[in-house]
Formats: structure tokens, C-alpha cells, sequence
């Protein structure tokens, strides 16, 4: 990274974040942060931020470079530059601000520019071809049992028409950032963000075990649509295990974020019912 000359920014001290899942990234002069995408990858919906924050949403937008770009080049990687904001990472002991902040993100008015969600989910598809993969070899049958019934749930979506709001699509704790007071500083991390369902958000309610019936009161939730929570359920699994199976990253996370959220699609769609719709 050429800091000075892409920003024009005169840097003492550059410190390594714990940032994101494929990332890297970077604190400097406790200032700015910087995020450095995956080789291959491009930043998505970096124009965006602007517009969700002129929502009234806690979303911070990046520097522009001295191109005038979002983002700028780091050899064959591109990284972007945002003010750094003080604050932890959400645990869920913050439940109930995240559960507000989520119902915030789907009350706010869709003038955005963000393309419709997508339910082909292009990365369960890869993942249907790497059953023989060793992390996952000796449940081969559970992953394509799982991946059949994202399939018959999706043809039964369309017959059920829901409220399309903005969808982060991707709300956990590492994405929301906590002040000294407990309340919300930011939402971060809206590359997969959407139009779409707001039950396609809904699905982190359950990662929260115990917390799930808390999160949903405090969020209000009501009138939910069961065959969309299932998919999204599902599909949230199934694309977490097919990140770290494709990518050969975080062999521990195929057990915790992937087979465990299959696995336990069941007992959480029954503690969801009594908030969907009859």
C-alpha cells in the first residue's frame, strides 16, 4: 500500500486489525482504517454506503482516492481507506441493540441502489461439485441432502410473496461495531448487501441460541414467512461451509458455522413459528 500516494495521507504507524473473514486489514494513526480485499476479489457497494447513510443508517463511507475512486490498488489487490471509528465488536450480550439496529436497517425507506437478492446462490452450487472434498468427504450425503432441500424450499418461495427492505444480509457481531455506551457506532461490511426479504436477515437470531426469542421480541418481529426463514437458514450454512471448503480457510468453522446451523435448521424454525404469519 502506497498510502501517500494514493490518498495523500502522511502515515507514523500502520498496526495490523483483526478485520474480516478473507481480508486483511489495518489501523493507521488510529485514524483510518484501511481493508485490503482477497486476491481476485473487488470491493461491491462501497458507492452505495453514501446513500445508506443519508438513510439515517450508522454506515461509514470510504475516502476517496486522489483518482477520485472509492478504492485504490496494492499490486494485484485493491484496498479502500474509512475514518476509523473507536469501539468493539458486538457479542451477544449486545442483543438487544443489534436486534434494534437490524429492525432500523429494514424500517428505512428502500432509495438505495442495490440489486435484488439472489436465491441461485452461485457458491452452494460450487459446493455440490466439491462433495469428495476431505473436510466433508464423510458427510458427503448430509451435504447433498441439505443442498436438495434448499432447492425444494426455493421453488416454493415464489408463491409467497414478502416485503422486499434492505437487507445487510450478513449481521453478525464482527459487522456491527459497539460504542463505550453500549449503542451502535456502525454496521459494517455491506459488500452483500440487497433488496430482498427481511427474513434473509433474520436467520442471525439463531445464532444466538438462547437469545433467539429475545432477539425477535426486541426487533418486534411478526408476521414472518416460515419457508423464507427456512431457506435462508439453510442457504446461510451451506454458504458458510462452502467459504472455508472452496477457500481451504478455517477448518474449525466447517463443524461451527456450517454442519452445526444445518444441523440445527429444525429446532430453530420451530421456535420462529409463533412469529410467522399462519
Amino acid at each position: 500500500m502506497d498510502l501517500e500516494r494514493d490518498y495523500g495521507l502522511t502515515l507514523d504507524a500502520l498496526e495490523p486489525h483483526a478485520g474480516g473473514f478473507a481480508s486483511d486489514c489495518w489501523v493507521a494513526d488510529g485514524r483510518w482504517f484501511v481493508k485490503v480485499w482477497p486476491e481476485g476479489e473487488q470491493p461491491v457497494g462501497l458507492r452505495q454506503l453514501g446513500d445508506l447513510r443519508a438513510l439515517g443508517l450508522p454506515v461509514v463511507e470510504p475516502l476517496r482516492a486522489r483518482d477520485g475512486e472509492l478504492y485504490a490498488r496494492t499490486g494485484t489487490r485493491v484496498y479502500a481507506v474509512f475514518p476509523y471509528l473507536e469501539g468493539r465488536t458486538a457479542t451477544w450480550e449486545d442483543w438487544r441493540v443489534a436486534a434494534r439496529a437490524l429492525r432500523r436497517v429494514h424500517d428505512a425507506p428502500v432509495r438505495v441502489d442495490l440489486p435484488p437478492v439472489d436465491t441461485t446462490e452461485p457458491a452452494i452450487r460450487d459446493l455440490a461439485q466439491r462433495v469428495d472434498h476431505p473436510w466433508i468427504a464423510d458427510r458427503a450425503a448430509e451435504v447433498t441432502a441439505a443442498i436438495a432441500r434448499l432447492d425444494d424450499v426455493r421453488s416454493r418461495l415464489a408463491g409467497k410473496p414478502v416485503p422486499q427492505v434492505i437487507c445487510h444480509t450478513d449481521f453478525h457481531g464482527l459487522n456491527l461495531l459497539v460504542d463505550d455506551r453500549g449503542d451502535v457506532a456502525a454496521i459494517l461490511d455491506w459488500d452483500f448487501a440487497v433488496i430482498g426479504p427481511r427474513e434473509f436477515d433474520l436467520w442471525v437470531a439463531a445464532d444466538g441460541g438462547d437469545r433467539l426469542v429475545d432477539f425477535l421480541e426486541a426487533y418486534g418481529a411478526d408476521d414472518l414467512e416460515l419457508d423464507h426463514l427456512e431457506f435462508a437458514l439453510l442457504a446461510r450454512g451451506l454458504r458458510d461451509l462452502s467459504a472455508r471448503v472452496m477457500n481451504e480457510i478455517d477448518r474449525p468453522g466447517v463443524e461451527t458455522w456450517g454442519f452445526d446451523r444445518i444441523r440445527s435448521v429444525d429446532r430453530n424454525l420451530e421456535i420462529f413459528r409463533p412469529y410467522c404469519r399462519t
